[in-house]
């Protein structure tokens, strides 16, 4: 006989860690960089404004979607070496936002 598999057997997280430095986008596009995470609450920052925000963890993860950032397969497959240069540039000064 067959064991039934339900959902309340199922375990993990349904999204990855949050962790300081990633980026996330809102439902109207705009970007925010996570800036530190404690249990309850994750403080970020939007692009273009200086003060910081705070909201609860289910609530971000509710509003924001994480932005899917680029691959060294993505960038190894553009076409011509000026596009990987740009693209090149691009990674990082993403990796340097990150960090900030």
């Amino acid at each position: 006989m067959k064991k039934k598999i339900n959902s309340l057997t199922a375990g993990g997280q349904t999204r990855p860690e949050i962790l300081p430095g990633d980026i996330f986008q809102d439902n109207r596009g705009e970007r925010v960089t996570v800036k530190m995470v404690t249990d309850n609450r994750i403080t970020y920052i939007r692009d273009g404004y200086s003060g910081e925000c705070v909201f609860p963890v289910e609530r971000f993860e509710r509003e924001f979607n994480p932005v899917k950032r680029q691959t060294w397969r993505e960038w190894a497959d553009a076409n011509t070496p000026l596009d990987k240069t740009q693209k090149l540039r691009e990674l990082i000064n993403a990796s340097r936002e990150g960090r900030k």
